[in-house]
């Protein structure tokens, strides 16, 4: 257990290293990293309580086949079951589910959500050391050809002999590099909620290059707009005939289909969605509990995401045909030439 203390906070102590360079790719080792310890200290969870319900049979209310499920499981697992153990509330683990999945998007795609890496980077690392700190841990052993990792030793005191004092030292150790990150709360949901205003700006750009067209025949209302890009989407998706024939669709060919679709199908948003969305901005930048915050901020981007990438693709289309039709003009400004 000692070694597991001691490569947890070997961990930590180079998140913090690099989360105080307070750059953006430091701050993304700094997530990452602080993530490692995390799904350490959850799969550290399961094993103790899976040996303690195989030795002490008698405790049924250890649960052993959630706890061998987190085992051999992933993220998840470790995390449903550090909530069975009753060591993780919701709220942080909410946090903590979201931020792993930040970190595989920045481990598998490299830099992502640049603007507000370090904001997210710093909240991780607080909730994971309060986490942390307050962890039950097994009795301390050290074994004699153990070697305590340098970056832990400045942390535990007695790490080369038996230490009933380790686990004081590891929760102390956890709230003194917490105090020492410099996260801050208004900052963290100011980012969030400018993050979001970028978002819904590019968006209600992009809806008006759309509902404005190329063409005089093609100017519609901006609520006629997000009624038509949606249907063209489906309309020309796979499976998009055998979803319209689900809601009374007769049949006929794709310019029908098309028109039944605007016409007639339940889309999620037939009306100009910006309003509504300006709405969740300004709420989300009152919000005083971070935690809530970042979930707010993660289902806005979520449930959001298809519309507005399916309207920069409408609108790129649009930019794109007036740039052929300004090279066309400038050709034949050259050949009067």
């Amino acid at each position: 257990m000692l070694m597991f203390l001691a490569g947890v906070l070997e961990q930590l102590d180079l998140a913090l290293e690099h989360i105080s360079k307070r750059g953006v790719h430091d701050a993304r080792f700094g997530l990452m990293l602080t993530d490692n310890a995390v799904e350490l200290a959850l799969h550290q969870i399961a094993k103790d309580k899976h040996s303690e319900r195989r030795y002490r049979y008698i405790n049924g209310d250890i649960p052993y086949a959630e706890a061998e499920e987190a085992l051999t499981g992933g993220f998840d697992a470790k995390l449903k079951f550090g909530k069975l153990d009753g060591q993780l509330p919701d709220e942080i683990a909410g946090t903590l589910r979201v931020m792993h999945t930040f970190r595989n998007e920045l481990y598998h795609l490299g830099i992502q959500h640049e603007e507000i890496l370090l904001d997210l980077a710093e909240f991780h690392f607080v909730t994971a050391c309060n986490f942390l700190s307050q962890m039950k841990t097994a009795r301390i052993f050290w074994y004699r050809d153990a070697e305590i990792p340098a970056r832990a030793q400045k942390y535990l005191r007695e790490a080369r002999s038996f230490s009933s004092a380790a686990s004081k030292d590891f929760a102390d150790a956890c709230r003194s590099m917490q105090a020492q990150c410099g996260y801050s709360r208004s900052r963290l949901v100011t980012s969030l909620a400018g993050q979001m205003d970028r978002a819904i700006d590019e968006t209600d750009e992009n809806l008006t290059i759309v509902a404005t067209g190329v063409y005089q025949h093609q100017r519609q209302t901006r609520d006629e707009a997000v009624v038509e890009f949606q249907a063209w989407e489906l309309a020309f998706s796979e499976g998009g005939e055998t979803e319209a024939k689900k809601h009374g669709w007769p049949g006929g060919d794709r310019r029908e289909l098309l028109v039944w679709l605007m016409a007639h199908y339940p889309f999620k948003d037939r009306r100009d969605p910006i309003p509504g969305w300006k709405k969740q901005a300004i709420r989300l930048r009152s919000n005083g509990n971070p935690h809530k915050a970042l979930q707010n901020y993660t289902s806005f981007m979520a449930v959001t995401a298809k519309l507005r990438e399916a309207m920069s693709l409408a609108a790129a289309a649009a930019e794109e045909e007036i740039d052929r039709q300004a090279d066309e003009y400038r050709e034949r400004m050259r050949d009067r030439d």
